[in-house]
């Protein structure tokens, strides 16, 4: 029964084994080795113990989701503040997605049934019991059982660094491409490679450093490129250091609130301050206090303008048009055909007070306005030039560009861009010289559809399961029966083994019996010893000429002839007399003619011993004799039985020996039909006739002559 138990109990661990979320085994704010969070169950979050943070699936879309971190409580919008993702640039979908802690200590997010991961730590546990948890300070760390850090979301930031939460030359701050667009944008935050830390625009196209101003050498922006290490954080008071000897304080530096240094989407490097309600954030320190400096914020071919009631505001250049009217970042395009390269149709549209940092082809200083003009067209790259008067030098500078990007329109600058467009564009336009443009910001956000292929594995899941229960149900049955059959077998082995042990008798099964008989083949056709009349040597006839060689010793005066044959385990517990009958009887049985064999009934019914058999076949004595007339119990056998023929088979002589042995010790034997007589001097025969006509448990003696 225990191996059946222990069976029961493994098929059930099986159909029962499925992935843990924290719900059940885990407290809210950790998630134990083994165990999962889904994308479908809202409750599947990890909280930080003074519940001000959050981990769970956030929605960046429609049906898309990304592994985040978000202050708790929502603002007065409504919305939630997130501060780290773990796959902005690849969201998961809404359905059967999920992060799991493996067995060997990787956090892995999944996206439904896709075979490769979506984003993995590749952390490995060495003690098996590693926990993600989420503290108090918004920090999501990997931890193992020696309390080592084996990962942990502060050394990779997305868009936000939270107070004591270092920048280090491995990270970096990359800002979201929009508001509605948590995808990295075109504006990092990093470590240069000469220590400085700096803000950069990584466009499509081009890439410029815009903080500190890329006009002033390191040292003239208070910088210091000599430093052991490259770091930088903010403190719970406000006060951020940078180990390239940058340093500031927030507005309401020295009090301990919660705050955040965020690269935003336009480009720019803020600190907010969350207020005592916890309902919105206020800026108190930023980078730049003209947005309209930093690189990439209208795209190319367009300027910035700042606006005291509006703020940051892009247009297009003349004869030009938005490339898309829902992000400036793609710039505008041109409106007309470019011309041939020196074929002398392009002409020059004056823009007073427009700046356009970078892209120069030339440097061209104390030259003339047509000079500047004539070195433009002379390059067919050349898409226009700057040209300004430098109040220092009091001289007048041209800058040709093949690029017009970084933008800015004011009236304080002192120059002008000088736009190259062909001839015939400038004489059929009659618009102002700049097109001034909105984002369409009407309706719905866009959404953009993931280009991903999911396999449908809902209908072949439930088939596994199915086949699954079906291959443990059926291995259980089987198992079963074999348990069944082993139990009864050990059993049936063991009553046997007391009985032979207490009898000194061996149980013969069926087939054992026709084995020995042939398929009791030849005497159940001819009566007849399969041995044959005429054969010699053998085990049983060497043993009926021994027992028979006994009696004769017996019949001569020898007193100890019956303590010769009988078993030695009776020990000598029987009656010489009748004991002395029953091997006679025995050596009758053992005729080979089968009509000469007394049947069963005259033993049990009559107590007597039958008329002596006529001789058999081969006889070496006198085979005249007369049947005996003495009482049965002073019969002595005629001369002839003395001879009896060796084919004879013994195995009949033993079996009826222990047949009457039974019935003398008192034990209860079924009395066989009145005719039944032995059809066989084959021991295998008798016993297959016995068995199938009275039920009979016969046993062969194991006794060895």
């Amino acid at each position: 029964m225990d191996l059946l138990l222990h069976l029961l109990m493994l098929v059930s661990l099986i159909l029962s084994q499925t992935p843990l979320t924290t719900s059940s085994s885990s407290p809210p704010y950790a998630l134990k080795l083994g165990s999962s969070l889904f994308v479908d169950n809202k409750d599947d979050v990890l909280i930080s113990p003074d519940n001000v943070f959050t981990a769970g699936f956030y929605s960046v879309g429609n049906n898309a989701f990304c592994f985040s971190i978000w202050f708790t409580k929502p603002l007065s919008t409504g919305s939630h503040t997130v501060v780290w993702m773990a796959n902005r640039d690849a969201p998961v979908n809404g359905k059967r997605s999920k992060l799991s802690l493996t067995k060997t200590g990787n956090l892995v997010l999944q996206d439904a049934d896709q075979d490769l991961p979506i984003w993995t730590t590749r952390t490995r546990d060495l003690t098996d019991s590693a926990e993600l948890k989420l503290n108090n300070s918004g920090n999501l760390y990997l931890q193992s059982k020696d309390e080592k850090i084996l990962w942990q979301s502060f050394g990779f930031p997305t868009d936000t660094l939270l107070p004591n939460q270092p920048l280090t030359k491995e990270s970096m701050l990359v800002s979201s491409r929009s508001k509605t667009n948590h995808s990295s944008g075109f504006y990092r935050l990093f470590f240069d490679s000469d220590n400085v830390l700096r803000l950069v625009y990584s466009g499509p196209k081009v890439t410029g450093v815009y903080w500190p101003n890329p006009e002033l050498r390191a040292w003239d922006a208070g910088r210091s490129t000599y430093g052991s290490e490259r770091t930088a954080a903010i403190d719970t008071f406000g006060r951020f250091i940078s180990s390239d000897g940058w340093f500031f304080n927030s507005s309401d530096d020295g009090i301990q609130i919660m705050r955040r240094v965020t690269i935003d989407i336009d480009g720019n490097l803020r600190v907010y301050s969350l207020n005592e309600n916890r309902t919105f954030w206020k800026v108190t320190w930023q980078a730049m206090a003209q947005t309209c400096m930093i690189h990439g914020s209208c795209g190319e071919n367009s300027t910035c303008s700042n606006q005291p009631t509006y703020g940051r505001k892009c247009t297009c250049l003349p004869y030009h048009k938005m490339v898309n009217r829902t992000d400036w970042s793609y710039g505008c395009e041109p409106e007309f055909e470019q011309s041939l390269c020196g074929n002398g149709e392009d002409s020059f549209l004056h823009l007073p007070h427009f700046d356009f940092y970078g892209y120069d082809l030339k440097y061209l200083p104390n030259v003339t306005l047509d000079v500047c003009k004539e070195e433009c067209m002379n390059m067919c790259s050349c898409k226009g030039f700057q040209y300004k008067f430098d109040k220092k030098q009091g001289i007048f500078l041209c800058y040709p560009k093949f690029l017009l990007l970084n933008g800015f329109s004011s009236v304080s600058f002192n120059g002008s861009l000088y736009l190259r467009v062909p001839k015939v564009t400038l004489s059929s336009k009659t618009t102002k010289a700049t097109q001034e443009l909105g984002l369409n910001c009407s309706g719905h956000p866009m959404m953009v559809e993931l280009e991903r292929v999911y396999d449908k594995k809902n209908d072949r899941g439930s088939i596994k399961f199915l086949l699954l229960f079906t291959y443990v149900f059926g291995a259980l049955e089987v198992v079963c029966i074999i348990y069944f059959f082993y139990k009864t077998r050990k059993s049936v082995t063991k009553s046997q083994g007391y009985l032979q042990a207490a009898t000194g008798f061996e149980r013969f099964s069926y087939r054992d019996l026709r084995k020995a008989s042939e398929n009791f083949s030849m005497e159940m056709i001819t009566g007849r010893s399969p041995q044959g009349g005429d054969q010699s040597g053998g085990y049983e006839r060497r043993m009926v000429k021994w027992v028979r060689e006994k009696v004769a010793d017996g019949y001569g005066g020898k007193s100890n002839w019956i303590e010769e044959i009988v078993d030695s385990t009776v020990k000598g517990e029987y009656d010489r007399i009748r004991m002395g009958n029953l091997i006679k009887v025995a050596l009758q049985c053992a005729e080979e003619i089968k009509d000469a064999r007394p049947t069963m009934s005259q033993h049990l019914r009559h107590h007597h011993l039958p008329p002596a058999p006529p001789a058999p076949p081969l006889i070496t004595a006198s085979t005249s004799a007369p049947p005996p007339t003495t009482p049965p119990s002073q019969w002595v056998p005629p001369p002839h039985i003395l001879s009896f023929s060796p084919s004879v088979s013994f195995s009949y002589f033993v079996t009826t020996t222990s047949y009457l042995f039974r019935q003398y010790h008192r034990i209860p034997i079924p009395t066989p039909p009145i005719t039944s007589r032995p059809q066989s001097s084959n021991i295998s025969y008798i016993l297959f006739e016995t068995l199938s006509d009275s039920n009979l448990e016969l046993r062969s003696a194991s006794h060895e002559f």
